[in-house]
């Protein structure tokens, strides 16, 4: 095969997430062996083998039922098989200790999205979203979301009344005295907390199912808030709404009583329920939250219709060379481009980042034959007129490789996924396969590869994916 470069991944872990385990058991031995267990449950999930890593996690979660790191990736392991209600089990059993847990609160969003339960689903994205702002991967999920409640309307299943709320709202008088006295500091802060907490626990304050701001707040602005309200300027809502924020941002942590967590648990099994009844009885659309599955089992139902793989490996001579003009001593390279549709299915518009692609090479100031040199990009409709033919693989290049190029002139490939993240195929975020291409892309005007890292023609990535709970 002649003049065919590659572009390699660069295999800095992408689950983040599973760094390390800090169980703090009191014996380094148990600790050690648990680690390991986990490690090698890691493993079997980047392979594919969620049984395994299941049973793995669940001996870990035996010894140490609260580590939040492994309860959710026992949760993506039974999201990757398609069991969606067990998925959505487990992370509801995180959000019960740790409701602020931005994994998990994807991993719900995720999960009533695949039970076509959508306002439900964004309810949970939201959430998500205000505990990691600058998340990519909530933010695509909430576009299909968004979507798909405005192309396919629904009725939402009703959720069970918690007979525990449904009388909340109460707050005795004296509760202002206690406000104010914090505000005028003949309470400190700690103490305020440790009051309202007290109070919460006891039911002497019950805090109805309330929304949480829209806006970020801080510790001044609540206090003014609830000042505020002890001055009946604002009604009680405004109380609970305050409160509810302290109580998520930790500053009073709340401890359910088993028999809260118990009778939750029983609310949501039984809301589930009702769910796959309304599945079963209606014609419910459901329009899987994460598209990657669907859209590689188009790519192979439909394989020759975007991989070039022979055409990979013709010789770069086969295809006609660009034209040039010179103008005031400065060459003028004019390529034409092919460009192959995207897979069917694809949410992401890659095509349209071609343009940033072409710019960019444009906007250089390259060499040839010692000469200055500047690259003119023209789409083609027609192969067999063009320089350049680009398309979209989700097919095995080879371990770790991102895209193909012939050196020069030819075909160009940039891959829109991998099984790298967690064992099952993963899209790759916009801004990642827009550097894969516009990297192959110089190849293709026969640009080499360099040893500056900052540079475009660094022979390897790290590449991050639009769906992944992992990235």
């Amino acid at each position: 095969m002649e003049n065919l470069t590659k572009f390699s991944i660069v295999m800095i872990s992408v689950m983040v997430l599973v760094s390390h385990m800090g169980l703090q058991e009191g014996f380094a031995e148990t600790e050690q062996e648990l680690n390991l267990i986990f490690k090698q449950a890691n493993k079997h999930l980047k392979n594919g083998e969620y049984r395994q890593a299941i049973v793995m996690y669940e001996q870990i979660l035996e010894i140490n039922p609260n580590h939040k790191t492994t309860s959710n990736m026992k949760g993506i392991a039974h999201g990757n098989m398609d069991d969606h209600i067990k998925s959505l089990t487990q992370f509801f059993k995180v959000l019960q200790k740790n409701p602020n847990d931005p994994i998990a609160l994807t991993g719900m969003g995720i999960g009533f999205g695949n039970l076509g339960e959508y306002n439900e689903s964004l309810n949970y994205f939201n959430k998500a979203e205000v505990e990691k702002l600058d998340s990519k991967v909530i933010k695509n999920y909430k576009k299909i979301i968004e979507n798909t409640i405005k192309k396919y309307p629904y009725e939402p299943t009703e959720k069970p009344i918690n007979q525990n709320k449904q009388h909340a709202g109460t707050i005795p008088d004296w509760v202002k005295d206690t406000v104010n006295w914090w505000s005028i500091k003949k309470m400190n802060e700690q103490d305020f907390f440790k009051s309202m907490k007290y109070m919460i626990e006891n039911d002497i304050i019950k805090i109805p199912e309330t929304k949480i701001f829209e806006n970020e707040k801080n510790i001044a602005q609540i206090r003014v808030d609830l000042v505020t309200w002890s001055q009946e300027q604002v009604s009680d809502e405004e109380f609970f709404k305050n409160i509810q924020w302290l109580i998520e941002k930790k500053f009073i942590d709340i401890e359910k009583s088993q028999k809260e967590i118990e009778y939750e648990e029983y609310l949501f099994k039984k809301y589930v329920k009702s769910i796959l009844k309304n599945i079963g009885e209606e014609k419910r659309y459901i329009e899987y939250a994460n598209p990657s599955q669907d859209v590689i089992k188009k790519f192979l139902r439909d394989y020759d219709k975007w991989n070039f793989e022979q055409q990979v490996q013709m010789s770069s001579s086969n295809f006609p060379s660009p034209t040039y003009e010179i103008i005031n001593e400065v060459y003028f390279v004019k390529y034409k481009v092919y460009i192959n549709d995207q897979p069917a299915g694809l949410p992401l518009d890659h095509v349209s980042t071609l343009k940033n692609s072409f710019e960019f090479w444009e906007s250089q100031e390259l060499k040839t034959n010692n000469q200055k040199a500047k690259m003119i990009f023209e789409i083609s409709k027609s192969k067999m007129d063009a320089n350049v033919w680009v398309t979209w693989v989700v097919r095995d290049m080879g371990e770790g490789v991102l895209g193909h190029a012939h050196l020069g002139k030819g075909v160009v490939e940039v891959a829109l996924g991998d099984y790298n993240c967690d064992g099952s195929f993963q899209l790759y975020d916009v801004e990642t396969v827009e550097a894969i291409m516009t990297h192959e892309l110089g190849h293709s005007i026969g640009l080499p590869h360099t040893n500056e890292k900052e540079n475009i023609m660094y022979p390897s990535m790290t590449p991050y994916y639009a769906y992944c709970l992992l990235s």
